[in-house]
């Protein structure tokens, strides 16, 4: 398989397969991220298929061999803040069908759980639900991270923790 960073560099020459490669290994990781910033799939799409029109528009300035996660969710990252400066807030909760009615006490207890998980991440500050949504939701690696955040990573001595530090970063 051809790591995104090679299709990058196929798509700054005007290889069409290579974005359409990119959108289809991408865009469901960047909607998933986008929906649990916004809480609303209708922006998250928006949003989503605006990040890949970016990436497009601005894969001159991709540098390659630089890692390709970090940038793509660096430009999707700042289309949320952007949109979270410009659009008002919508209360959307997720609907689901179930099969049948065994399934709808499992359905209730998710929704139930899932809707607190909401909540709690709706609650905090903007650069703590980012750093959550990216670690346990995306499952990027601390680096990424702080790469997105434009922050310095630094593991601490044991390698166990780590933490994002910089003046932009509240929590250390």
């Amino acid at each position: 398989m051809v790591r995104d960073e090679e299709l990058c560099r196929q798509l700054q020459v005007g290889n069409e397969a290579a974005m359409e490669a990119l959108v289809h290994r991408h865009h469901r990781a960047i909607f998933v991220y986008l929906y649990r910033m916004t809480g609303d799939a209708h922006t998250a799409e928006d949003l989503a298929q605006e990040a890949f029109i970016r990436l497009c528009t601005r894969i001159v300035s991709y540098r390659y061999p630089s890692p390709f996660l970090p940038w793509l969710y660096t430009i999707a990252h700042n289309l949320y803040k952007d949109w979270r400066k410009n659009a008002y807030q919508r209360n959307v909760v997720p609907t689901e069908h179930p099969a049948d009615q065994a399934d709808m006490l499992d359905l209730t207890e998710r929704l139930a759980n899932r809707a607190e998980v909401s909540r709690a991440l709706a609650s905090l500050d903007e650069p703590h639900r980012t750093a959550l949504v990216l670690r346990y939701y995306q499952d990027l690696t601390v680096p990424q991270i702080a790469q997105i955040e434009g922050v310095l990573a630094a593991l601490w001595p044991h390698g166990q923790q780590a933490c994002c530090c910089s003046a932009a970063a509240p929590w250390c």
